[in-house]
């Protein structure tokens, strides 16, 4: 393994967080986008807006957004002291 800085080795934790971020962002996007695509033809075939019934996609819905909170949770409130301090630990053995 290559003896890297610590600035490289900040920026490389910098660059792969900014990656998972992008991802992040653009799977929202795309959920917001499917859904609401959803929501207006449902709307207009029914007259009706249920987004609590587990009806067709539905579940499919709850699903996604369940998992995209998971990945939020994981991005933006799990404490990223404690992976620099585990990746800082390894690096010392």
């Amino acid at each position: 393994m290559e003896n890297l800085t610590p600035k490289e080795v900040d920026y490389a934790i910098a660059k792969e967080r900014v990656n998972q971020m992008k991802k992040f962002y653009t799977s929202l996007a795309l959920f917001i986008l499917v859904f609401a695509i959803y929501a207006a033809r449902k709307y207009y075939k029914t007259g009706e807006i249920a987004f609590l019934d587990f009806n067709n996609f539905s579940a499919i819905f709850w699903i996604w957004g369940f998992i995209l909170a998971l990945k939020a949770f994981k991005l933006f409130i799990l404490n990223q002291s404690w992976e620099r301090k585990m990746m800082n630990k390894e690096l010392n053995k």
